[in-house]
């Protein structure tokens, strides 16, 4: 949605973002890591489309997924 709204913006010629995700999961480093392959369908220059993967790089859900998490859980009596 980030670089779709920001190929709106500056009037690129994108027709369609194609993004495919896995996940590798390492039990002993207690690690996970997010291999994100991205497609820009669309008739983009080498420097419109390097803007754009930087773009998508600086999407709200980018940012909370690379930077350290911390979850405080607490229970609430009735």
């Amino acid at each position: 949605a980030t670089v779709r709204m920001y190929a709106d913006r500056k009037q690129m010629n994108l027709d369609e973002v194609k993004v495919n995700l896995s996940l590798d999961w390492d039990n002993q480093k207690n690690t996970t890591r997010i291999v994100r392959q991205v497609e820009f369908v669309a008739n983009l220059t080498a420097e419109e489309k390097a803007r754009l993967l930087e773009i998508a790089n600086k999407c709200p859900l980018h940012k909370i997924l690379s930077n350290p998490i911390q979850i405080a859980t607490s229970m609430v009596e009735p």
